[in-house]
């Protein structure tokens, strides 16, 4: 191993120590399997230097629990990539979520959030409405919730499509936003008025001569006929279905063996941080197996996928006739169906 090599992981993993290191000690206790997975995934993705993936793992982390560690970790991260709404939005989320500090430590921590929302919250607008209760809210087409939110809603500077929609009635405004901006949205909706009963258009006269036509005969309706699925397509299409679903499922299991190797090795060298030699190949080895395992169960799995709604497709829907011409006395007529 170069020494280039080990500079740069010594690099990568000091990046995931800044990253991480606020919410040290604040480890929610209890959390889930799939919880503790996304969580390594984010710390490998920090490690990697792929700041912006490891923003959006720690985003579903905090779908799955929402926590002062996730909200910590989004608003840092996002502040870095500089997706400065999401920071802002998250960093409060931070504070408010953050126990009253006791030790000298917390209170600098808590010091450093609180100075970094001030610090991105001059970079970003802020959005407050005044619209009736129950209005669903929505900026740019995102739904942000139902009124009366209670909160202001962190926006990028520039101009913004506001909807609120209550029933059958919506209205839409736009509105203009400065850095280090807050505005208030006032929407009014008014229901709109009951429609009239619905009218039936008369029906034109059938022309002279055409069945249904005064004195001549109308032909009896007939339900359009539909040709079914060939078996042996769709038994073809279930067993590769299956063999797909099969093989990708293989493949995760195989990861999962990488994966639990991956981390058993970082474990036995203090999560990575004094990882090197043998080691280190043997780890950079079972995360490239890993990562290929993946791929193969995530095309495998995608493939399954598209079969199976490919046969449901060709098993369910309905077939179509071709053309006929009919006669009714002295006429021809065309009746096609789809």
């Amino acid at each position: 191993m170069s020494v280039t090599a080990l500079r740069a992981l010594s690099g990568a993993l000091f990046l995931a120590a800044s990253v991480f290191q606020p919410s040290v000690g604040r480890a929610d206790t209890g959390a889930s399997e799939a919880q503790r997975r996304l969580e390594r995934s984010a710390d490998r993705a920090v490690a990697e230097g792929q700041l912006a993936k490891a923003r959006d793992i720690w985003l579903q982390v905090w779908q799955l629990a929402p926590s002062e560690k996730a909200a910590c970790n989004v608003g840092q991260l996002a502040l870095r990539v500089g997706d400065t709404a999401r920071a802002a939005e998250f960093l409060a989320l931070c504070i408010e979520r953050t126990p009253a500090p006791r030790s000298a430590e917390e209170r600098e921590r808590y010091a450093s959030r609180a100075l970094d929302l001030a610090r991105v919250k001059q970079e970003v607008g802020a959005l407050t409405f005044a619209v009736p209760p129950g209005a669903q809210l929505s900026i740019d087409g995102r739904p942000v919730g139902q009124a009366p939110l209670g909160r202001e809603v962190v926006v990028e500077p520039g101009s913004h499509r506001v909807r609120a929609a209550l029933g059958a009635a919506a209205k839409e405004t736009t509105v203009e936003v400065r850095a280090g901006e807050t505005r208030l949205v006032v929407i009014d909706l008014v229901p709109p008025a009951a429609a009239g009963g619905e009218q039936t258009a008369p029906r034109a006269p059938a022309p002279a001569g055409w069945p249904g036509a005064a004195g001549l005969p109308a032909p009896a309706e007939r339900a359009a006929s539909s040709e079914g699925p060939t078996t042996g397509l769709v038994l073809l299409g279930g067993a590769a279905t299956a063999g797909c679903i099969t093989l990708g499922a293989f493949f995760l299991a195989e990861a999962n063996g990488h994966e639990r190797r991956f981390d058993d090795l970082l474990a036995r060298n203090h999560g990575g941080y004094r990882i090197a030699g043998a080691e280190l190949q043997r780890a950079q080895g079972a995360y490239r197996a890993m990562g290929l395992a993946e791929e193969r169960a995530a095309v495998a799995l995608t493939a399954g996928a598209l079969l199976g709604a490919g046969t449901l497709l060709y098993a369910l829907y309905p077939r179509s006739r071709g053309p006929r011409v009919t006669a009714a006395g002295t006429q021809l007529g065309l009746e096609m169906t789809w």
